[in-house]
């Protein structure tokens, strides 16, 4: 007893450990690629359509038929008994059997691009919300880092009132500004909070599990200017989504072929034994039936149907992804012209005001309105640029789901 006690008392010790270790962008997309139901549902679809082939591919689609007799026959005072045994194949003649397997093959195809189309989507929606939780994750310490400089401006506010340096109002002034400081945590934490959620459902964790992030959110400067007619026509080459339409195409033209030849007749081949009277009496068969009434008129009907759905999915299929490469291309610009425009000198320099300004409310050269009012700015520049960076993190996780790849854009691994 006290064996497994210590045995599981290890493994919890050792699953604690694993689950401790940070979770990084690329493990969080496989973890999602590994428990996803839809994905396992697709794969599921997969492993029928390839079935489907196995099926198609048989030389024969059924099998032998036999038949047996056998019965007395009187001629007067004669007796004899009468046997008579048949065999007979149906055989495909005309190109069935063909047109079936081109049908089969597309669909396998066109299932598997849904499996990897499914994947690229799953690995774009992770990465998205791993960056949100990053982001989430700075605001809420640039907050509470903002709380402790306005608790500490609330105090040394205070003090000088005590000695007479400052009036009530500014007291008031600075109580309030921590209070929103206060509130800025409180909103902060449940958008994280929010933040991971959402990833743990992507991942299909247990609600409340801990989440430990490791990775950084993109710098500006790794953007630059793209080409977005070449990254469409790559797009067009090897989306996952379209290259399922295309197959789905081919597997509708399948079937009108097919449709087209079983309105012609299957004869079915065959021999026949028979004893009559004493006599052995040996036949070849040819049996196949007149397409007279049905010439698979309802089979032709729907897979002409089908043939045009097919054709007006590719084309909107194409269009769509020209439609969101371009988006995402603009999409990514901008968040990087946005992300760019706090480097440099601009976050360093509305700090470099804070303490110009706190040196000033210090001398007694400024308020403690002018001092908020320059804090505010600089706490605003600070919040600013880490969404501008996780807009830019998402960005780039749309341009490669719009790309149709499973890696982050730019084969970086972030």
């Amino acid at each position: 007893m006290n064996t497994k006690l210590i045995a599981a008392a290890v493994t919890v010790c050792m699953a604690s450990a694993a689950g401790a270790e940070p979770l990084t962008s690329d493990r969080a997309v496989a973890i999602a690629l590994e428990r996803n139901p839809e994905l396992a549902a697709l794969a599921a679809d997969a492993r029928a359509a390839r079935a489907r082939l196995v099926g198609a591919e048989l030389p024969l689609q059924s099998n032998p038929e036999v038949s047996a007799g056998a019965g007395p026959r009187s001629r007067g005072d004669r007796r004899t008994t009468d046997v008579e045994v048949s065999v007979s194949q149906r055989v495909e003649l005309f190109g069935q059997r063909g047109a079936r397997i081109d049908v089969a093959s597309a669909e396998r195809d066109a299932s598997e691009a849904r499996v990897a189309a499914r994947r690229v989507g799953l690995a774009a929606e992770v990465r998205s919300s791993f960056a949100r939780v990053l982001a989430a994750d700075r605001l809420v310490a640039l907050a509470r880092e903002d709380l402790t400089v306005a608790r500490d401006a609330v105090r040394a506010v205070e003090r000088r009132f005590e000695l007479g340096a400052t009036t009530q109002l500014e007291v008031n002034a600075a109580r309030a500004e921590g209070g929103r400081s206060a509130r800025a945590v409180a909103v902060a934490s449940r958008r994280a909070a929010s933040a991971r959620s959402e990833l743990r459902t992507l991942l299909g964790s247990e609600p409340g599990a801990p989440l430990e992030l490791a990775g950084e959110l993109p710098r500006a400067s790794s953007a630059a200017t793209l080409d977005a007619e070449a990254l469409v026509n790559r797009a067009l080459a090897a989306r996952t989504d379209l290259v399922a339409a295309r197959r789905e195409l081919a597997a509708a033209e399948g079937e009108v072929r097919f449709a087209q030849r079983e309105s012609l007749p299957a004869p079915a081949i065959g021999a026949r034994y028979s004893r009559e009277e004493g006599a052995d009496i040996v036949l070849g068969t040819l049996t196949f039936d007149l397409p007279v009434f049905n010439r698979n008129q309802g089979g032709r009907g729907i897979a002409s149907a089908r043939l045009a759905r097919a054709q007006a999915e590719v084309a909107a299929a194409e269009r769509r992804v020209r439609e969101e490469v371009g988006l995402a291309v603009s999409r990514l610009e901008t968040a990087a012209e946005a992300a760019q425009a706090f480097e440099g000198e601009a976050l360093a320099g509305a700090e470099a005001n804070v303490t110009l300004a706190t040196r000033a409310y210090d001398a007694g050269k400024i308020g403690i309105a002018e001092l908020l009012l320059i804090r505010r700015g600089a706490v605003e520049a600070r919040r600013e640029h880490v969404e501008a960076l996780g807009e830019l993190a998402e960005a780039e996780a749309e341009l490669a789901r719009a790309m149709g790849s499973e890696a982050p854009f730019g084969g970086d691994a972030r």
